[in-house]
């Protein structure tokens, strides 16, 4: 009777226009579902097709890219990309990495491991773009695993999930919570404020990862050997030169086993120079203040470890203390191709510092080991060189035809006086925001600015930080929530699912919002799931006279973890292969979890935000 009842009371709703959305939203959900095109060149299909089929107005069209959330989501890039740029976020990863130390038992090992950098990767997801966090991350972790003889499978599906946990603890951790909250504001409500998802949030984070080191490694397979994927992701068999300052713990030390060879066991030093004599066989040979140490290992953990054990670019002397403290200087990885004037020239020959204006810090050789100095080596096409220098002269190289340029290695470097900068501006970043005194988004825009205005970036570095796929997809979804709204069909929508469900009470009705989010996010964008599903909540809250946003958060949340599948999010993605997962792997594992966070989301959230 109450089905009949509302039935019969649904919204009036033009038929045309309910042909055209559904025919749009149908379209639109099987290209999410059969990725035949890129998400955001779906979201400019559906924008083109809202605008020709009158569906939102000319003057409405192109909000989505004015949209608060959408200028939010891209100051947050520029905010993370100057913490990742002055190198703060790398030097954070790898103390992380100290902080896992070694144990000779392989399963409190990985527990370990997995937890250190679960905890740390949410924490860091809150405040940082989580796929930015898993992208410094990953290449850390499975260095890890690596020296601890752990598998990769039992650790990188962690270091997934507890990305999202951490970034559904803040407004600012994912863009699904912009958009949501987005939406919100455009309904007139009040809108969420910078940490008022982090007590649920926490909860589960607390929840999620304590299912992961539990059940999860209990339901995780033991595939493959960090050793198979960890050449993807190290800047391997680089050979380098480095000079030992006063006070370096390596003085006193033998060439052989000492600190540097500690920090990982791929790092050697294969001679010493001292007092211009080389030391060829320096194993029983005693590191003393000024030696230059010719080393050869991961250009990476070389890097991290001349900074943790006070060693200094040698570079043949070319470098000055101005030079090696500036914060403008970076670090560039570059070929030599065919045909390269450098081909069968060593650097006097070349007199390459004063001719491109950079230094050679590393040399490396694809199927060939190096062994002599960087000074007398005749390079040959296909050569990888490590180069630094001022950013400028960086540039010029980049242009110049006797480069190709690999990677900007820029963010392995820690600028110290930049890091602090953009910490400081970061920190200031979430007071402004989470005490009120500016909004998200003047917050995000203002700190953004700043980091331009005391170059922790380039306006260059800024722009390529932007990632366009998430703006298209947000300008061009936020226009169908628009549509929804206009044409009744979200009204409409939420009458029919209330007459479906019947007077089963909001909870019931917040348990079936959780679901279809979680189901539809697992086959496609977690953004455009959102898109779709909060107007409909709005309307359903409406529908039975009690507060949206219980119904709301319960889309940010569900929206914003997806374990289930690899496609589900992006982080799953990223560890799908380094982890040699199989796509039933994260259903076997994934599944519980998520079942087991909507069980107390729809425990918890009406008793945080009640109807």
């Amino acid at each position: 009777m109450i089905q009949e009842t509302l039935l019969a009371t649904l919204p009036a709703v033009s038929m045309s226009d309910a042909v055209n959305l559904i025919l749009i939203i149908t379209v639109a959900l099987i290209l999410f579902v059969s990725e035949k095109l890129p998400i955001e060149g779906v979201a400019m299909l559906v924008l083109i097709a809202l605008l020709i089929t009158g569906l939102v107005p000319e003057s409405e069209i192109l909000s989505g890219f004015a949209n608060p959330a959408t200028i939010t989501v891209a100051a947050m890039f520029i905010l993370s990309a100057g913490l990742a740029r002055t190198g703060v976020v790398r030097w954070l990863a790898y103390r992380i990495g100290s902080l896992v130390g070694r144990n000779p038992n392989p399963k409190t090992a990985t527990h370990r491991l997995a937890g250190v950098t679960g905890i740390a990767t949410g924490i860091l997801s809150a405040f940082i773009n989580n796929t930015a966090t898993v992208s410094v991350l990953l290449p850390v972790t499975l260095r890890l695993c690596r020296e601890q003889n752990i598998s990769p499978t039992k650790v990188l599906m962690t270091l997934s999930f507890a990305a999202q946990f951490g970034g559904v603890c803040t407004l600012i951790g994912t863009t699904t919570n912009l958009l949501v909250n987005a939406f919100a504001i455009g309904a007139g409500l009040e809108g969420f404020s910078m940490f008022e998802f982090a007590t649920l949030g926490s909860i589960l984070f607390v929840a999620g990862m304590a299912y992961m080191l539990t059940i999860g490694q209990w339901l995780l397979p033991e595939r493959i050997n960090a050793e198979d994927v960890t050449t993807t992701f190290s800047l391997k068999d680089y050979l380098t030169e480095m000079r030992v300052l006063e006070g370096s713990l390596l003085i006193g030390q033998m060439g052989g086993e000492n600190a540097l060879t500690e920090i990982a066991d791929d790092i050697r030093i294969l001679e010493i120079i001292r007092d211009g004599q080389p030391i060829w066989a320096p194993k029983n040979t005693a590191i003393k203040a000024d030696d230059i140490l010719v080393i050869r290992g991961s250009a990476d953990r070389v890097l991290d470890a001349a900074h943790r054990l006070g060693l200094q670019d040698w570079a043949e002397g070319k470098l000055t203390d101005a030079h090696l403290k500036s914060d403008d200087v970076g670090l560039l990885e570059v070929l030599i191709p065919k045909g390269a004037k450098l081909i069968g020239k060593n650097l006097s020959q070349l007199d390459f510092y004063w001719r491109y204006h950079a230094a050679v810090l590393g040399v490396r050789r694809q199927n060939a080991t190096l062994q002599s100095r960087i000074s007398q080596i005749q390079f040959q096409e296909g050569d990888m060189l490590l180069l630094q220098g001022h950013s400028d002269d960086l540039t010029a190289i980049s242009k110049d035809r006797d480069f190709i340029v690999l990677n900007d290695l820029s963010s392995l470097r820690l600028k110290k006086q930049k890091a602090l900068t953009s910490l400081i501006i970061m920190g200031a970043f979430l007071f402004l925001a989470a005490s009120g005194i500016l909004s998200v988004l003047a917050a995000a825009l203002s700190c953004a600015a700043l980091m331009l205005l005391t170059k922790c970036l380039t306006l260059e570095e800024a722009y390529e930080s932007l990632s366009l796929p998430v703006i298209l997809l947000l300008a061009g979804l936020i226009p169908l929530g628009l549509a929804m709204q206009h044409t009744g069909a979200a009204d409409w929508l939420a009458h029919a699912t209330i007459a479906l469900i019947g007077n089963l009470g909001p909870t019931v009705t917040l348990g079936v919002i959780y679901g279809l989010t979680m189901i539809l996010t697992a086959i496609m964008s977690n953004t455009a799931t959102a898109a779709l599903l909060a107007p409909l909540s709005l309307g359903i809250a409406h529908t039975l006279g009690v507060s949206p946003i219980p119904f709301l958060v319960a889309v940010t949340f569900a929206a914003s973890t997806c374990f289930t599948t690899p496609v589900g999010y992006q982080t799953n993605m990223m560890v799908y292969a380094p982890g040699g997962y199989k796509y039933l792997d994260f259903i076997k594992v994934g599944l519980p979890l998520n079942l087991m966070l909507m069980g107390l989301s729809i425990y918890l959230i009406p008793f945080f935000w009640p109807f």
